[in-house]
């Protein structure tokens, strides 16, 4: 999503211009020569650091998506000629205890939100953007963060070898680009769906109901799940749009999906049920008119009705493997759909 791009650009931005702010010399080109994946390369005093940024809505810590971008940044600093070590800076909050534990486990300087807050003491201008990309106004926090100097003395040599990468999102994008669609993949389909969401959401959802329904002459299941606030879009959900449950569709359609396909997940969606949200995996999208109802089921019902394509699914697939939150995704289409949902 452009609007979600936009914020991991302007959070990587905000990052190096803290850095420089604080005393480090960047070097932009440095990777790039070499072919290198890394967002920043900083050097203060004798010591150079491969930086990773990783932006997240949600202030609370993630530990699997921050294991993932830890080990990810291991693998670029293997890669390099160089005694580097590194960095990787999250938009999320860590307790000391977290931060000594992956520390130990990886070899990394770890800094979160509130040392990048204290960081910006110095620069109000940068601290004004940092809260306000942060919405740090919604979600005030009383902790502290630490100065350069004390997170710089908790680093260690980056762990060598570097553990395995998560390659799961890859394999799963590439199942689902090569499973042709159309009736006679319809079970298939169904089962890397769940496989797919399982390996997504693994800490956000609960029960995975099933329910079998038969449209069109095709026999096809959908779960209903609860849901646990653990990030930001699945707080929205239940605090803003009153949906404890969100139902998960999958269409194995050729094309794109009609207003009948749509009407009739609407049809499922249970005001009193606390169910309003429905999350549909199809294909090819939808078209206009399919659209145009989910417009206004939301706008007349108050019924949330996402619909991601494979292209969609493929790039949370691959959020989740890089250790960024595909949730953020979710939370950029809710916000998209709400903001142009015309009168």
């Amino acid at each position: 999503m452009a609007d979600l791009s936009r914020d991991y650009s302007r959070f990587e931005q905000i990052v190096a211009r803290l850095l420089e702010a604080n005393g480090f010399q960047l070097q932009h080109e440095l990777l790039a020569a070499r072919g290198e994946k890394a967002d920043i390369v900083a050097t203060i005093g004798n010591t150079t650091m491969l930086v990773e940024v990783k932006y997240y809505r949600t202030a609370r810590p993630q530990v699997s998506l921050i294991e993932s971008a830890a080990a990810r940044l291991l693998v670029h600093i293997a890669r390099i000629e160089q005694p580097y070590g590194g960095m990787l800076v999250v938009a999320c909050n860590l307790s000391t205890e977290l931060r000594e534990s992956l520390g130990r486990k990886f070899g990394l300087v770890f800094i979160d939100r509130l040392d990048l807050l204290s960081w910006a003491a110095s620069a109000p201008n940068l601290a004004d953007e940092l809260n306000a990309l942060l919405e740090d106004h919604q979600n005030p926090d009383t902790g502290s963060g630490r100065t350069i100097e004390s997170a710089l003395a908790t680093q260690v040599q980056p762990v060598a070898p570097p553990p395995p990468q998560d390659t799961s999102g890859t394999e799963l994008c590439q199942e689902l680009r090569g499973l042709k669609r159309g009736k006679a993949t319809w079970a298939s389909y169904e089962r890397l769906c769940d496989r797919i969401l399982r390996y997504l959401f693994p800490n956000d959802l609960h029960g995975w109901h099933t329910q079998k329904r038969t449209d069109d002459g095709l026999n096809r299941f959908d779960y209903v799940c609860r849901i646990i606030p653990g990030t930001d879009f699945w707080s929205f959900l239940i605090d803003h749009l009153n949906s404890r449950y969100v139902l998960f569709e999958f269409k194995n359609y050729t094309g794109k999906i009609k207003q009948g396909q749509v009407l009739t997940t609407e049809k499922y969606l249970l005001e009193r049920g606390l169910r309003r949200v429905a999350i549909i995996l199809s294909r090819g999208g939808a078209d206009k008119n399919a659209i145009a109802l989910a417009q206004g089921a939301m706008r007349e019902s108050g019924k949330l009705m996402l619909i991601l394509d494979d292209d969609r699914v493929c790039e949370m697939l691959h959020m989740k493997e890089k250790g960024e939150d595909p949730t953020d995704l979710l939370f950029d289409l809710a916000d998209n759909f709400l903001l142009s949902l015309p009168r």
